[in-house]
């Protein structure tokens, strides 16, 4: 659980737009964590399946849950072993958001929720059609009042009846120096 909570703390702090040749030291040391985490995780998966079996009835791969940890691991095994310097594999990168998900194999409650709740989803099907029902309805009415009126924001037109401020194009002498 620890290492599950490690992930999350640096999956919050990992920031991809800043530094993406990881070049800061901040980026570094999440590097090495998230090594660390990954290593733990498929360490975990193997013993596992050396202990359970891979394959067949009451083994490891026969949990669902099991399986999700198996793509976790298998997709952050793709995410170092393809490593190429000008090929960006961002998409494979986002599966470790996923990690998090171990820790309801671990909390027997949190996997009777999770699963009430994967069953109630069939159920929200029609508040879902309901909702983009009237997405669309309003979509279409505010398509209708305000068609084009927001086109050309860059450019302000001066409308008659309004007052604009004056600009002042002569330079502001710098009092610092």
């Amino acid at each position: 659980m620890l290492v599950i909570l490690l992930n999350c703390v640096t999956l919050g702090m990992y920031q991809p737009c800043v530094d993406d040749q990881c070049i800061s030291r901040r980026c570094r040391i999440l590097q090495v964590f998230d090594d660390f985490i990954f290593a733990f995780f498929s360490l975990e998966m193997i013993v596992k399946m050396i202990a359970m079996g891979a394959y067949g009835p009451c083994t490891y791969l026969a949990d669902s849950w099991n399986r999700l940890d198996f793509f976790i691991v298998i997709a952050g095994a793709l995410e170092y072993c393809l490593n190429v310097e000008n090929i960006n594999f961002s998409a494979i990168r986002t599966i470790r958001v996923l990690r998090p998900l171990r820790a309801i194999n671990r909390i027997p409650s949190m996997r009777i929720l999770v699963m009430l709740l994967l069953d109630t989803l069939p159920m929200l099907g029609n508040v879902l059609l309901l909702c983009f029902f009237v997405f669309f309805i309003f979509g279409i009415i505010g398509v209708q009042l305000w068609e084009g009126i927001l086109r050309q924001r860059c450019f302000l037109k001066p409308l008659p009846n309004v007052t604009y401020p004056k600009h002042n194009d002569k330079k502001v002498p710098n009092k610092g120096k």
